[in-house]
């Protein structure tokens, strides 16, 4: 072993043990998680009962995830979200590798840690989202792309292809990687000699291969996903100028990735593209800050959401590391600070959560309201079904608002009574108005129980022959913050075509 190596080698055992540290406190928390299901993830797990090549919002990979979990561990919250913290495990290691490659192991350990202390990974380690996924395949093309311009074999056109395509199937975001990718190529003698050629044929046919059979689907349903996408660009009346969505996204970032984190990267990706760093961090400069370019201007002409450039933060771990122990070492300290707070703060978030009164105590209450009470909220509307209305049993519920549907899906609320999506226009907007859309129901066959919560009152009337109001379904959620559904009775339902 030379000297450098015997440096170094400490380092790859640290950050081993960091990565299992880590993931054993996560999956501690999660197992012990008293908090139910959001409606977003309720949707996700009703979506793995029914696997296909794609669906409404989503592309497919986040449905065979879940399905992967909740066929060997059953149904329960955990089991559901269960994927999230190993996967993310998995993309801290491909985060030092790929920094160990570029650079050495040292390096790799602070890009690793950097990359797994960021708060949206204490986050995320306890849902079940796309993101997930999709950081897995980005760090794993960024990783292949690496190992690609130092040697171009098979194999590692063969990573590329498929981690380009499976990030495709967790989110169309993976589409950030592919304009640095092509600067690459531009720029850089390796990557153009590497994808120039008949492996880069293999790139493309791979990722082609995979995600086709999402095209095909959005093909053969008027192109949901894809039209989702695009409505979620919120830009349907043309641009137009929004600082303020711009100010909003970029200080969410601070959140995202860590206060004093995200400050040194902007300074870390100025002296990567424009500094003497070298050719290699100045590409990986161009990977890290392609997304938040693109992000940031969908703010300032839309909207965009904190989580959407979350990708920066693959290949941004490795500059920030590189430039603080190359350029920084006396700015060094404070981002041991910065990672050291968020640490502390990430195992004290964890501990909150599992007791609902301290959550209360500590004013919380309204940052896990939508993550409570559905099992209570379920046996008060099964109680409502089984009163029935005039003396007539009910014959089925609709539910006016998506993730209310998918809670009270995930919670049982079809075990007692068919439960149905309305539908406030003829098109669909969201998966479950597109699968559970209700039929007509005659009104001497028995009423509807209509659960409420949107303001379309008018919309609803012309849909029935007869509504009657019904007392609301008022639910305490702790902390002061209650679930007030409005129920309705319905006789003589029919779908609208007019609208």
């Amino acid at each position: 072993m030379t000297s450098a190596q015997t440096d170094t080698a400490p380092y790859a055992k640290w950050t081993l043990w960091l990565i299992l540290g880590l993931l054993v406190v996560r999956l501690t928390a999660l197992v012990f998680n008293p908090l139910g299901l959001h409606g977003d993830e309720a949707q996700y797990w009703a979506w793995s009962k029914d696997l296909d090549w794609g669906y409404f919002t989503k592309p497919p990979l986040i449905a065979w995830v879940i399905w992967t979990t909740t066929s060997i561990f059953g149904d329960a919250e955990w089991a559901v979200r269960l994927s999230s913290a190993p996967l993310h495990a998995l993309t801290t290691g491909l985060v030092f590798s790929t920094a160990r490659k570029l650079f050495d192991a040292r390096t790799g350990f602070w890009a690793a840690l950097i990359y797994a202390l960021m708060p949206a990974q204490w986050l995320s380690s306890q849902i079940v989202s796309t993101d997930v996924s999709l950081l897995l395949f980005y760090a794993l093309a960024l990783h292949g792309w690496v190992h690609l311009r130092d040697g171009a074999t098979w194999v590692r056109a063969g990573q590329l292809g498929l981690a380009i395509g499976f990030g495709m199937l967790a989110k169309y975001a993976m589409l950030f990687f592919l304009p640095a990718l092509v600067v690459a190529i531009v720029v850089d003698k390796p990557t153009r000699q590497a994808l120039v050629s008949t492996k880069g044929i293999l790139v493309f046919v791979l990722a082609a291969v995979l995600i086709t059979p999402n095209i095909l689907w959005n093909l053969n349903h008027d192109f949901a996903t894809l039209s989702h996408t695009a409505a979620n660009a919120n830009m349907s009346d043309g641009p137009s100028v929004r600082i303020g969505e711009l100010v909003s996204f970029f200080g969410d970032q601070f959140g995202v990735f860590g206060p004093i984190s995200f400050a040194l990267l902007l300074g870390a990706l100025v002296v990567g593209l424009v500094g003497r760093a070298g050719p290699l961090v100045r590409l990986l400069a161009v990977f890290s800050i392609t997304p938040l370019l693109v992000i940031c201007v969908q703010a300032f002409l839309s909207r965009a959401n904190a989580n959407w450039a979350v990708t920066t933060y693959v290949a941004g771990a490795i500059v920030l590391a590189f430039v603080t122990l190359r350029y920084w070492p006396k700015i060094k300290r404070w981002l041991v600070v910065g990672l050291a707070v968020q640490a502390v703060i990430g195992v004290i978030a964890l501990g909150v959560i599992q007791s609902p009164k301290l959550t209360d105590e500590l004013g919380l209450a309204n940052s896990v309201k939508r993550l409570r009470a559905w099992r209570q909220t379920v046996e008060n509307l099964e109680a409502v079904v089984r009163d029935g209305h005039e003396g007539q049993p009910y014959q089925a519920v609709m539910v006016d608002k998506r993730i209310i549907y998918y809670d009270l899906l995930y919670y049982g609320l079809p075990d007692t009574v068919p439960t149905y999506m309305w539908k406030l226009y003829q098109a669909p907007e969201n998966h479950a108005e597109l699968k559970a859309a209700p039929p007509a129901f005659d009104a001497e066959s028995g009423p509807i129980l209509f659960v409420n919560y949107t303001d379309y009152i008018d919309e609803m009337r012309e849909d029935f022959e007869r509504l009657e109001p019904l007392p609301a379904l008022d639910i305490d959620l702790g902390g002061g913050k209650r679930r007030t559904l409005r129920l309705w009775a319905g006789y003589g339902f029919t779908p609208t075509t007019t609208r």
